[in-house]
């Protein structure tokens, strides 16, 4: 395999300065609609699923270019591309043209360009060492969520802070970001001509999918990725900001905290692993036990208790929450060869932000129908159902950790 010049430091300060940037956007955009606009569950359900529909359309031909085109070049285009929604934004809210539709259509112009960057970004972990995985995707993940709860504080401040001002800050930040991009991988020139020709696409995701249907553990796996997307993270996106809307006519800042308290929880977890010099032995398992105790909290959350118990609460379901996502990134990284590496990471995300705005639009028509209490309660029992069925009958109970299937690529 041809060597790449790789700077893990730079694409770690890009990694920051893109998800400061989207940290902004997390609590900006649900309080644009049920603070501001004063949006209904199932309108906030729906404008949450169209920020997340693009990826079932474009996250598999997204793994696709990523494996055929130069991943520093192709992410400073997209990262420079998110100016388009955000300027039009922009221009809506300095005209006071802001509306519910006006706020759905840039979800979804933003949520394509999202889908798009997610298997390039991710799969340019390929050039880490791969004997070391499971810690480097500790610290990226570690620098994700400080620079989203960094995010999430400074879109805390908005009624402090202009909404114009955030605005232009986060179209700063992800310019900042396309350059950094281009530092981690720089394009080299070279005379000689490619080895291997690029083949059909519809041929490489088909390859793609294989890497699934001949391993019924990696297939479970995507099946509980769904199930994640489809009911604890789909109830998050709708229900916290209803939640922080109700308790105690709470504004951005309460959003802000809850969010920022669910990411320090993710934090925590990925600095243990950091510290964790082997990698998981059974990470199946840890998958499928974290699922249970994400179920476990939603019950303590639904009875929407006082903040002594909600906060911690919060912290929990992003520690649980955290390591679920190092353990799946783990498992396709060492189970998934190289060469595949950004297919099989686009179908994990597929799973995930597939299964997230059916989960979104669904919990904001539950919540509508039932209350939020009863909505929270119900999709608690069903997770806890869905992780007992796991544990008792899925080989993914059993996945050992493989590091002997891996492609080595050693970092330049």
């Amino acid at each position: 395999m041809t060597s790449e010049v790789f700077s893990f430091r730079f694409y770690l300060a890009a990694i920051g300065t893109g998800n400061l940037a989207a940290g902004l956007q997390t609590v900006l955009y649900p309080w644009l609609l049920v603070g501001i606009l004063d949006a209904s569950p199932s309108q906030l359900g729906f404008a949450q699923m169209a920020l997340l529909i693009p990826s079932l359309l474009f996250i598999l031909p997204g793994g696709v270019l990523s494996d055929r085109l130069h991943r520093g070049t192709w992410l400073a285009i997209l990262y420079t591309l998110y100016l388009v929604p955000l300027a039009l934004l922009l221009e809506l809210a300095a005209r006071t043209q802001l509306s519910i539709t006006a706020v759905v259509l840039f979800g979804l112009l933003f949520g394509t360009l999202t889908a798009l960057i997610q298997p390039a970004r991710d799969s340019l972990m390929v050039y880490t060492d791969s004997f070391v995985m499971h810690q480097s995707l500790a610290r990226v993940l570690v620098i994700k969520f400080v620079a989203q709860g960094i995010g999430f504080m400074f879109a805390g401040l908005l009624g402090y802070i202009d909404f114009i001002t955030l605005l232009v800050v986060q179209m700063t930040l992800f310019v900042m970001t396309a350059l950094l991009f281009l530092r981690s991988h720089p394009r080299l020139v070279s005379l000689s001509r490619p080895t291997r020709p690029p083949q059909n696409a519809w041929r490489e995701l088909r390859e793609g999918f294989a890497l699934f249907r001949d391993d019924t553990r990696l297939l479970h796996l995507l099946y509980l990725v769904f199930a994640t997307g489809l009911l604890p993270f789909g109830l998050f996106l709708v229900g916290l900001p209803l939640l922080a809307r109700e308790m105690d006519d709470g504004g951005p800042m309460l959003l802000a905290t809850m969010q920022i308290l669910f990411t320090l929880g993710v934090v925590a977890a990925n600095l243990g692993v950091i510290k964790k010099e082997k990698t998981f032995s059974q990470p199946g398992k840890l998958m499928v036990i974290s699922f249970f105790w994400r179920g476990s909290l939603l019950v303590i959350i639904a009875f929407t208790p006082d903040f002594w118990l909600l906060f911690p609460t919060l912290f929990l379901w992003g520690f649980s929450s955290g390591l679920s996502m190092v353990l799946g990134r783990t498992i396709l990284h060492n189970q998934v060869v190289a060469s595949h590496r950004a297919r099989a990471i686009s179908l994990y995300q597929l799973c995930l932000l597939g299964g997230t705005p059916i989960g979104a639009w669904f919990c904001g028509g539950l919540i509508e129908g039932i209350g939020l209490t009863s909505a929270f309660a119900s999709v608690a029992v069903v997770t806890a159902v869905i992780a007992l069925a796991v544990a008792l009958g899925s080989p993914l109970w059993h996945l050992p950790a493989n590091p002997d299937l891996i492609e080595p690529i050693k970092e330049a």
